[in-house]
């Protein structure tokens, strides 16, 4: 029988703050954390792509390409297939993302059983969307789209021959305090678009407290530069309610677009 790691709050003991157990183990053995074993402590790897990013603009890294648009309302509310693909009428799509009450919500959406462009409705609105999969045997080869209720906005996107989205996105979810331990980039060259700099810029904002996105750490690619791996010694302590993402600023003549990805690991634990 597999038995799970009690979760302990840290308590003062002779003067100091004793260090929770199941942490201590975590730290020790991310494994753990892997398989479920610690109570209370889960894990979420990001990781996101911008296929065609600007020359000389600033991108956020997700598939759906410009800058990320964060709602103020659950206004996620429709799924739906950009072209009609008969393999995936019908075909289950799981979405992952928080509800009006920030709370983590995880469903999943029935394609149309006729036409996969025909809109379909969440079983819940959500404000926040990080990550969708497709749950079939079957490829996906026309793009996936989350929209609002007027198809005005795309909030997530899986491209046709992933079967994922690939957003270097996330929200911590309410009741959730997170430590990020790493974050990481790079930029894929061609032999026409090899920018000069890629500048990769760390952003988080504090929804709770009211705040916009500040930025949080910087680094740079040089001209057919390889990409960089950055841990965090002690990990970031990340609130409840607070917006993650990865900008890449591309530099270079014009034509010089870029491809860069990018992605962080978290620590989640129960308030």
């Amino acid at each position: 029988m597999t038995r799970k790691i009690p979760k302990y709050d840290d308590y003062p003991q002779i003067g100091r703050l004793r260090l929770d157990p199941s942490l201590a183990l975590a730290n020790s053995d991310p494994l753990l954390i892997a398989r479920g074993l610690v109570t209370g402590i889960s894990q979420v790897n990001k990781f996101g792509a911008n296929p065609d990013s600007a020359v000389n603009a600033t991108e956020d890294v997700w598939d759906g390409g410009g800058t990320y648009v964060f709602p103020t309302t659950a206004d996620m509310t429709h799924l739906r297939q950009a072209v009609d693909q008969a393999a995936m009428r019908g075909a289950t799509i799981e979405v992952q993302g928080l509800d009006t009450n920030w709370a983590l919500v995880v469903q999943n959406v029935l394609l149309d059983a006729t036409n996969t462009t025909t809109p379909v409705e969440l079983g819940t609105a959500l404000k926040r969307a990080f990550r969708m999969k497709v749950l079939a045997n079957v490829v996906a080869t026309q793009n996936i789209e989350l929209r609002n209720v007027g198809g005005g906005t795309t909030y997530a996107l899986i491209r046709a021959g992933f079967n994922q989205t690939l957003m270097a996105i996330y929200t911590i979810p309410a009741g959730k305090t997170a430590y990020m331990t790493q974050y990481y980039a790079d930029n894929t060259p061609t032999t026409t678009r090899h920018p000069d700099a890629v500048k990769i810029n760390l952003w988080m904002a504090d929804r709770a407290a009211g705040y916009e996105f500040q930025i949080k750490h910087q680094r740079g690619i040089p001209l057919q530069g390889v990409g960089f791996n950055h841990p965090f010694l002690p990990p970031i302590k990340i609130t409840e309610k607070t917006d993650i993402k990865i900008t890449a600023s591309i530099v270079g003549a014009v034509g010089e677009d870029g491809n860069p990805h990018a992605g962080f690991d978290l620590i989640l634990v129960d308030n």
